[in-house]
């Protein structure tokens, strides 16, 4: 009989970790919890654990400590990350993906959404398909680690927000994303934002990174649905 994944929960709130830990152990998982980030870096070493959902505002040491030592590890350094976190401003989200984290989860949370992701990064690990460091397509070449974009060997300027998308299509290549995906990845709660404001940043994105930003080959539209990036 196939062993269950190990799911590894790290989050203070009580209430939430039953919730999130029922549902787990109903799409057929194992499961793991720690109350703060020192016991989840000590669990996940001990256990290790095929995916940690890692709150960010925990005691001790908080989630972005946690997931940079974890990525140090090398043992455990390629467990799959998802953050989960009450903070929408676009700059966290960044600021996680750049710590290493996969995938990012905003409360208040569908639990059947954090099954999809789980099951969506847990497959992506599976076949191998970390986040690579660069991304080239033509003349366009991102670096992931710093995010430095560069058109024929010149680095452009991007604002915060075309910065957030791109770089949540870049660590996805070929993978559909709804404008309710990426509205939910850029923007906070608090920001009064329509579709169009996306539309309106994949245009601005476009006219940096396209050739023909009429006719684009790196960002593509899937109609009526959202947005994906080409596979280099």
């Amino acid at each position: 009989m196939q062993q269950k994944k190990k799911i590894l929960i790290v989050d203070d709130e009580k209430h939430l970790v039953s919730l999130v830990s029922l549902h787990m152990r109903l799409s057929g998982y194992e499961v793991l919890v720690a109350s703060d980030g020192e016991k989840a870096l000590a669990l996940a070493k001990e256990e290790k654990p095929d995916l940690v959902i890692l709150d960010l505002m925990l005691p001790k040491i908080d989630g972005w400590e946690v997931c940079k030592r974890l990525r140090k590890e090398s043992r455990i350094g390629d467990i799959p990350v998802i953050m989960l976190t009450a903070r929408s401003e676009t700059g966290d989200k960044l600021k996680g993906f750049e710590c290493g984290a996969d995938d990012y989860v905003t409360k208040p949370f569908s639990p059947r959404e954090l099954v999809a992701r789980v099951k969506r990064v847990l497959a992506r690990a599976e076949k191998g398909s970390s986040v690579p460091e660069r991304y080239s397509f033509g003349d366009v070449d991102i670096n992931l680690e710093d995010f430095t974009v560069k058109v024929a060997g010149k680095e452009i300027y991007l604002t915060e927000k075309e910065r957030a998308i791109l770089k949540e299509l870049v660590t996805r290549p070929g993978e559909l994303l709804t404008r309710d995906r990426l509205l939910d990845a850029v923007w906070s709660d608090e920001d009064n934002v329509e579709y169009g404001n996306i539309d309106v940043h994949i245009r601005h994105l476009r006219e940096k990174i396209e050739k023909d930003p009429e006719s684009p080959k790196i960002i593509k539209s899937v109609k009526g649905a959202g947005y994906a990036i080409e596979a280099p």
